[in-house]
């Protein structure tokens, strides 16, 4: 019996002991340091350039290894750049076969640096324009090991002597569907169709009705990121409307380069159905233990009623918009309609519940096809990674719907059966990450307990 239970203690401490190094080791990824994190210069046709790239370890850190590799210049839709392998560049210009370096990998000890030199050679016949490369520098990856934190350098070439072609075409412009209560979003598609970057891009939309009347002039922040030439980028304007009546409108887009010159524009025209009203504007409310409070959206749409005793200490709490393409998936038996929000300012329940209460739009009603009593009040609990519907009181003739809840949370209008109950039917289909020191004490407990069974045994 002793010995079992010895055993027992060893087993257990084994793998609590494992456990917690796994939960360091994760906690525990090396921050490389890196100068000359950029190389943009003009290199003529037959020429050579250097570029020196110093890398560091600070002294808290650990011994590590660290590779350097030379790859393609690609970019993501949303501008991004990404590394691409010599199998997937094929653009006509990169530059990832001009440069050589001196060493593809460096041994860093604590508080070290080293320097690792780029040789950039242009050839002869290379061209006009610009040309394009990404420089890797990352964490040499070993089994058992946690690869360290990354730079990624871009590379990027003038040919001095040429003429360079600067130009782009819109592919498209998406206005997406203009839904009462949501923001209005117009996505850009964009193609660099010449043979050079170009930087601190915008998009500027301007909307007008059938008369020309001009509705919205709005423009998006300049671009950080260079656009690469034969990518295909997006622009994402989110212009503020405040009203849009039922009709026929022409939204149109251009791109303007940093001078002021438009690289290309183009128009589209879209329906709106129901006359148009822009998201909840955020609001908010100190709410105190000794008193009530009710927090109302300025357009008087969404109103949260707290009663005295909601709140064990002082809490500012908000109501905000919350983008319907960002909630998670309706559960089981039921969909989403049209309006969204959030409500924010605890960490926890409330102490008394409060009532909700949100006017039901027209896009809510066609979601239900007509049917008002179809129309719940849900909020997406995180913990549990699932919408829960409550039971809501409909009002047709204010159009309103009201619940009560004790969980500030992101809102949703759901369509749902009269029997659902306070729980959705079904599950979310995308669930809650768990925490990582969910699992461990998890696994702690099931150590204990399959030691704590064999003990019983012996």
């Amino acid at each position: 019996m002793k010995k079992g239970v010895q055993e027992y203690r060893k087993t257990a401490a084994l793998a609590l002991a494992s456990l917690l190094l796994i939960a360091l080791c994760i906690s525990s990824v090396s921050a490389i340091g890196v100068m000359g994190a950029k190389y943009m210069n003009s290199i003529a046709p037959g020429k050579t350039d250097v570029h020196n790239i110093t890398i560091s370890l600070s002294a808290d850190d650990k011994a590590t290894d660290v590779q350097i590799d030379v790859l393609g210049f690609g970019q993501t839709p949303r501008q991004n750049y990404i590394t691409l392998e010599p199998a997937e560049d094929l653009s006509p210009y990169s530059a990832r076969t001009f440069i050589t370096l001196s060493q593809s990998t460096v041994h860093l000890e604590p508080g070290k640096s080293q320097t690792v030199t780029a040789t950039i050679k242009v050839p002869q016949d290379v061209g006009s324009g610009g040309r394009y490369a990404l420089i890797s520098v990352h964490g040499a990856a070993k089994i058992g090991e946690f690869i360290a934190t990354g730079v990624t350098i871009p590379v990027i070439i003038t040919v001095s002597g040429t003429t360079p072609t600067v130009t782009g075409s819109i592919e498209t412009v998406d206005m997406g569907k203009v839904i009462l209560g949501q923001p209005i979003t117009i996505t850009t598609t964009l193609k660099n169709t010449g043979n050079y970057h170009y930087y601190n891009t915008k998009n500027n939309i301007t909307i007008k009705d059938v008369n020309g009347n001009l509705v919205c002039d709005y423009s998006t922040n300049p671009s950080i990121f260079a656009i690469i030439p034969g990518n295909t980028v997006i622009y994402i304007a989110t212009p503020e409307i405040q009203n849009l009546p039922v009709g026929t409108y022409t939204v149109n887009s251009k791109v303007i380069q940093e001078s002021g010159t438009v690289l290309d524009e183009k128009s589209t025209t879209f329906e709106v159905k129901t006359n148009y009203v822009p998201p909840v504007t955020e609001s908010n409310i100190t709410l105190t233990p000794t008193s009530a409070g009710t927090l109302t959206s300025p357009d008087g749409r969404y109103s949260v009623s707290f009663p005295q005793g909601a709140v064990l200490g002082d809490a500012l709490v908000t109501l905000k918009p919350y983008s319907k393409d960002q909630l998670k998936a309706a559960p089981t038996d039921a969909n989403l309609g049209a309006t969204s929000f959030e409500i924010t300012g605890l960490t926890g329940l409330l102490n008394k519940d409060a009532t909700v209460r949100v006017a039901y739009s027209a896009d809510d009603l066609a979601a239900a096809n007509g049917d008002a009593t179809q129309l719940k009040l849900a909020y997406f609990d995180a913990a549990q990674g699932a919408w829960v519907i409550l039971p809501t009181q409909v009002n047709t003739v204010s159009k309103t719907l009201t619940a009560t809840t004790n969980h500030l949370s992101v809102w949703a209008i759901m369509v749902a059966s009269s029997s659902t109950g306070e729980t959705a039917p079904g599950a979310a289909t995308t669930q809650s990450p768990v925490p990582m020191t969910v699992v461990l004490v998890s696994i702690i407990i099931a150590v204990i307990a399959i030691g704590s069974n064999t003990r019983k045994r012996k």
